[in-house]
């Protein structure tokens, strides 16, 4: 037999609701007996369901007030979690913004570096191009003094 808690629950209000009420009274007779009347009470359909509505309303506050203090609790977690990421993502974009700056570093270095090399490739490039000129000068004046020995030669 499978009977739910909320079933077994509900038969209990039930049965508490349309239960009988006693009332006892004991009267001394003059003999010295004693009379017992018992008088029992039904409540009627309207008393019964006006206790039930108290019931349910009283369950169903409780109820509601559960739920408003699972949703507080909801909210503060919820409340946290944000916090929890917003610092996260701060830190990030802290260190985002941080290995930007070394980028920039970085290509602002290549450029100096660049620029360095080439500024040594073209004086390295103008000493060849004067060596160049000198050599050629030599090698001119070289050629002009054979032919004016050789003129004088053939004198």
């Amino acid at each position: 037999m499978n009977t739910s808690l909320k079933t077994l629950f509900a038969a209990a209000i039930a049965l508490s609701f349309t239960a009988c009420s006693t009332d006892t009274a004991k009267t001394d007779n003059p003999d010295g007996s004693t009379t017992t009347t018992t008088e029992v009470t039904t409540p009627s359909a309207d008393q019964v369901g006006d206790k039930m509505d108290a019931k349910m309303d009283a369950a169903g506050d409780k109820m509601q007030a559960a739920g408003d203090k699972m949703d507080a609790k909801m909210q503060a977690a919820g409340d946290k979690m944000d916090a929890k990421m917003d610092a996260a993502g701060d830190k990030m974009n802290a260190k985002m913004d941080a290995a930007g700056d070394k980028m920039d570093a970085a290509g602002d270095k290549m450029q100096a570096n660049a620029a360095d090399a080439k500024a040594k490739m073209e004086n390295k490039m103008d000493a060849a191009g004067n060596k160049m000129d000198a050599m050629g000068n030599a090698a001119a004046k070289s050629a002009r003094e054979t032919k004016e020995n050789m003129k004088n030669a053939a004198n």
